[in-house]
């Protein structure tokens, strides 16, 4: 018997070392069982027969289900056990999730139409489930089976009862030997369930959940997985996930998925709908790309990734499924743009030839030489401006490299060809900043600010206008600004995003450029183009050539990874400056901790007292209950009254009105402020040379992308800059990022840190616009799936442009429905 025992034991042994592949024998495990049988056959247990036989159809089990049969068969091996784990043979159980896409239906390319019907066509949602299922945006059948978990729990560890330690998330298989129903007072009750196991016994508590005592017959098998606690010394189980052996296991014994939950909704009924519906729909569900491409690129079908999306049988095949989610949003944003950009090349944009000799004027007038990337980027600019078509170009560079006066030659170009330029920028504060930039750049060629109350008044406005269009102006400011644009009557026009109101028409826009565009993202920034829309109610409107589109410059300091250039912007042409101007000093980066604090604080006052002025910046506006972090309200009282009595602090943050925002930064800018504590407001746009120290109080709660705009605010000046970074109790991720800081001030280097940290994230400019569902996989994308994407949609193109082609045709009706979405929230 030891020898029909010992090998037994030997090749499941074996098949678990090797990850339960069923690679142990030759012809797998399905056909050891048999010869193993007739050899055992009366010198074994009956419970061990019984076991074994359950192994017949190994090939057709999952690799969760692998793992609780072969673990069974192990321990009864050891010291045999009078009750054996029994299985319901369901549809799930006889097909793994491996093979299941030979045994489904031909894959579909578009959805079934029914895909789209209510949940409440679903068996086991009712009207008042369907109304909870709406808060968490699941409408229809569709939505339910997209429906991401935010994570798995691993219950796939199974452990006899003798081996639990604390802090183990395993799960056993036990037989329930006792209950025991306690009353804690009105409406508390403890259940405790004692199960055993050949090694022992454990227990397990459920809290206030007494219907459960019918469920825990005694003698009955449960499987229950979750995380061992201790209770007087011995682990227990508190609320785990249990089910019988006999169902199909969906909330143990495997990588169970945790869903966020709205009112109405319980974990296990919304993990259970979602499994029933994966059953009856996901084969139902269309798969836009073609085969060619899923076997090229190593894609799953789409029901194998729903499937694996929900209920994988490893993180591997998890991983595998958000991959190829991930890529269907990739390819569509992808060929979106390059659609666009091919669309573009045949449109007719503005020949603004004209304006070259002001523009070589201007950077001729200019005090200071530019840089070489400078030049590079106006020659580049030049060019589209000079082309007759549309330009529509990236200009990125680091903070302080110097894109304004890149900006304002264009934009003199543009004016001198006769038409005119706009400016948009995401806060008042840069559009402020660029209003007083440009009239200092400008204003020694002739361009003069445009007054709207001089106006009103008879005045004349001048020939070569520079106008402010923001949401602090009074009405009439605005009114008498908008008339003036319409007319004609101001060549540049710097503002917000009240620029892109429904009201301002331009005369004969030639230049729109979009600073910060990350803020904007790609829908406001293609909203400012359509203000050259020709205004019918304004007869003195000067009219635009009705087939032209303007120029469009789009500018950013965020440094961003070459990979997801080309696939967030495809519809783009880049030009970088990778130069900082001449005599820029690099800013002394230090990373310091809680008993730093007070050193920092002196720092900050000797540098103060030789005449220059600092930055303070919290996370929070105000303190939380629920986010253990300075706040920037209470430091500045405190810093004020406690840290620098004798020095003037000020208080700058997002909600506070335009005007008094306005009024703290020009009274830091013109040095009657020395401190200035504020929140992210600052990140851009504030350009204070005299500025020179920045401590960041919770360092660690900023990305590394915050971190590095923050640094670009000083050290602006002839004086080199220090920045603070303060964090108590940095994260292992956070202090990745903080060294990176001390490390480098290259802001491509920490761009691609930061895509490799943290992926794309929200580089796509469209969380809150109403397209998050696009996007909800690829911000968790690493570079070379972007990279992957860029590669396929180009060859796609290429082969087909119009994606009018049969195999073409589900991926073409998704990237037109990508546009239409996208026209409908721009």
């Amino acid at each position: 018997m030891q020898a029909v025992i010992g090998k037994l034991t030997k090749v499941l042994d074996l098949e678990r070392r090797q990850g339960y592949e069923n690679r142990a024998v030759i012809g797998g495990i399905e056909a050891f069982v048999p010869r193993w049988l007739e050899e055992a056959e009366g010198s074994v247990s009956p419970s061990l027969l019984e076991a074994v036989k359950r192994l017949s159809s190994y090939d057709e089990l999952s690799v969760a289900e692998r793992r609780l049969r072969v673990a069974e068969v192990t321990a009864l091996a050891a010291e045999p056990s009078p009750a054996p784990i029994e299985r319901q043979k369901t549809s799930h159980a006889r097909h793994s999730e491996s093979d299941r896409s030979e045994t489904s239906p031909p894959l579909r390319m578009v959805d079934d139409p029914d895909l789209e019907r209510p949940v409440v066509h679903l068996r086991g949602v009712g009207q008042k489930s369907a109304k909870n299922l709406e808060r968490l945006g699941i409408v229809t059948i569709r939505d339910l089976l997209f429906y991401a978990p935010v994570r798995h729990n691993d219950y796939s560890k199974l452990k006899p009862m003798e081996s639990l330690r604390i802090g183990d998330v395993t799960t056993i298989v036990g037989t329930v030997v006792a209950v025991h129903k306690q009353d804690l007072g009105p409406r508390r009750t403890l259940l405790s369930v004692i199960l055993s196991d050949t090694t022992g016994r454990v227990a397990c508590s459920f809290f206030n959940q007494p219907y459960l005592e019918r469920d825990f017959r005694p003698g009955r098998r449960i499987v229950v997985s979750g995380k061992v606690e201790s209770w007087a010394g011995r682990p227990v189980f508190r609320s785990p996930e249990w089910e019988p052996v006999e169902s199909d296991l969906v909330h143990t014994g495997r990588l169970v998925p945790v869903y966020r939950l709205a009112r109405g909704v319980k974990q296990r009924w919304l993990r259970r709908q979602i499994k029933h519906a994966l059953e009856q729909w996901a084969d139902r569900v269309g798969d836009p790309l073609p085969q060619e491409v899923r076997e090229r690129e190593g894609l799953l079908p789409m029901p194998e990734a729903l499937r694996k999306l929900h209920f994988p049988e490893s993180e591997d095949a998890h991983a595998q499924a958000e991959r190829r989610l991930a890529f269907d949003e990739l390819l569509t944003i992808q060929l979106w743009s390059r659609t666009r950009a091919l669309a573009r090349k045949k449109m007719r944009g503005p020949d603004l030839s004209a304006g070259l000799d002001s523009m070589a004027s201007f950077v001729a007038s200019l005090p200071f030489e530019l840089t070489s990337a400078q030049r590079r980027a106006i020659d580049e600019i030049a060019t589209d401006l000079a082309s007759g078509v549309p330009m529509s170009r990236l200009l990125q560079g680091d903070v302080g490299s110097g894109k304004t006066v890149v900006a304002a030659a264009a934009i003199v170009c543009a004016v001198g060809a006769g038409t005119q330029a706009a400016l948009m920028a995401p806060t008042e504060i840069l559009a402020e900043q660029h209003a007083r930039s440009l009239s200092s750049l400008l204003g020694a060629i002739g361009y003069e600010a445009f007054d709207p109350a001089a106006v009103e008044g008879g005045g004349r406005s001048a020939d070569n206008g520079i106008a402010r269009l923001v949401g602090s102006m009074t009405a009439r400011e605005k009114a008498v600004t908008i008339e003036a644009i319409a007319s004609g009557a101001v060549s540049v026009v710097v503002g917000t995003h009240a620029v892109i109101q429904d009201a301002v028409r331009f005369a004969n826009l030639g230049l729109a450029v979009v600073d910060e565009q990350h803020r904007f993202g790609v829908l406001q920034r293609a909203a400012l183009p359509q203000r050259a829309v020709r205004d019918e109610a304004a007869s003195d409107v000067v009219e635009a050539q009705p087939a032209q589109r303007p120029h469009v410059l789009i500018m950013t300091a965020t440094p961003i990874p070459r990979t997801l250039l080309q696939v967030l912007n495809a519809d783009l042409e880049q030009s970088v400056i990778d130069e900082l101007p001449p005599g820029r000093k690099p800013v002394e980066t230090r990373w310091l901790d809680a008993r730093d604090r007070e050193r920092a604080y002196q720092f900050i006052r000797s540098r103060v007292q030789a005449g220059e002025q600092a930055y303070i910046v919290f996370s929070l506006v105000e303190e939380s209950d629920t986010v253990d972090a300075r706040a920037a309200v209470a430091e500045h009282q405190r810093l004020a009254g406690e840290v620098f009595p004798d020095l003037r602090v000020a208080l700058i943050h997002g909600r506070m009105s335009a005007e008094d925002k306005d009024e703290v930064m020009r009274a830091f800018r013109e040095g009657e402020v020395d401190v200035l504590v504020a929140t992210s407001v600052i990140e851009v746009g504030v350009d204070v040379p005299n500025a020179t120290v920045m401590m960041i109080d919770g360092a660690d709660r900023f990305g590394l992308a915050q971190l590095h705009q923050f640094r670009g605010r000083i050290g602006r000046g002839e004086a080199g800059g220090v920045c603070l970074l303060l964090a108590e109790r940095p994260s292992e991720a956070a202090r990745k990022r903080l060294e990176a800081m001390t490390r480098t001030s290259d802001g491509m280097e920490l761009a691609q840190l930061d895509l490799e940290m943290r992926g794309p994230g929200d580089y796509f400019g469209l969380r809150q616009s109403g397209l998050d569902e696009w996007v909800h996989f690829a911000r968790l994308s690493s570079a070379a799936s972007l990279a992957d994407a860029h590669r396929v949609a180009i060859g796609m193109l290429e082969e087909d442009p119009d994606l009018t082609a049969e195999e073409h045709r589900a991926i073409g009706e998704r990237v037109a429905a990508f546009g239409s979405a996208v026209e409908l929230f721009t």
